[in-house]
């Protein structure tokens, strides 16, 4: 679902580039399934949930 926004560009290059603050701040704005699935599409180097 998020893939298709534009904001997509910045959840990505933030889970380049402070995935735990995105991971810690994401939980309490939205839906954990969200960053999920696009950290699955975005590719296997980003694994905040791991």
């Amino acid at each position: 679902m998020l893939a298709a926004q534009p904001e997509s560009l910045i959840i990505c290059e933030r889970m380049e580039s402070a995935p735990f603050l995105l991971r810690s701040r994401w939980g309490k704005a939205l839906e954990a399934v969200l960053l999920d699935d696009l950290e699955v599409a975005w590719g296997p180097r980003t694994r905040l949930s791991r």
